[in-house]
């Protein structure tokens, strides 16, 4: 079994027009708390898996449905960030997607509450977890290859998540990565005002 990175990235990706009302929120914000506030949001995901998410219940504690939880991949370079790359979902260009990146352990050591999973969190084959000493159940062999389509069950291996509950605080965002320098200026100019200013910097590895 590949050996668990330490620390371990994680990374969630949003369109650059929800990062002033992420920088309001504090954080990122889970589903849920989006859709109960007054947030404009674009949404980067398919619809019909969102409502997957909005009903399926999380089986280890602290519970709930996903959509409770802020979304992080342990790669950037995601499935669902390839259907974006390949135009599937509608008016999002990925050259217009950024990545916040942080760690497991930072998370952990904020106390905030979270689960991760060993595959796809709705698919019936994947495995929840709560507790870091867990790491070593995430498919690190295919989360960290090249191509996950070299692999069977590829693309929901890949696509193992860690959840972090509620919210994940804006100070605890260690990088913002983006594209080119279009969005660089742009994200610099956004977050030049706060007291927390993650790097901003562009990487193009982090994309397709």
């Amino acid at each position: 079994m590949a050996q668990v990175p330490l620390p371990t990235p994680i990374y969630h990706f949003t369109h650059i027009s929800n990062l002033s009302s992420l920088i309001s929120s504090g954080g990122i914000i889970c589903k849920n708390g989006v859709d109960s506030s007054s947030i404009t949001y674009q949404s980067s995901a398919y619809e019909s898996v969102q409502g997957h998410r909005e009903s399926f219940e999380v089986p280890v504690d602290p519970g709930g449905v996903i959509h409770d939880y802020v979304p992080f991949y342990f790669n950037s370079l995601s499935p669902m960030l390839y259907a974006v790359h390949r135009g599937n979902i509608p008016g999002v260009d990925m050259r217009e997607v950024v990545f916040f990146k942080t760690t497991a352990q930072t998370v952990d050591g904020a106390g905030k509450l979270f689960v991760f999973t060993d595959g796809h969190g709705i698919m019936a084959l994947t495995d929840y977890y709560n507790d870091l000493t867990e790491l070593s159940e995430v498919p690190w062999n295919v989360v960290n290859a090249k191509y996950w389509n070299n692999f069977v069950d590829g693309s929901r291996l890949r696509q193992s998540e860690f959840l972090v509950h509620s919210k994940l605080d804006w100070e605890l965002i260690e990088t913002i990565g983006v594209y080119n320098q279009t969005m660089k200026d742009r994200v610099e100019s956004l977050i030049q005002h706060l007291a927390h200013k993650p790097s901003v910097e562009i990487k193009l590895g982090w994309y397709f």
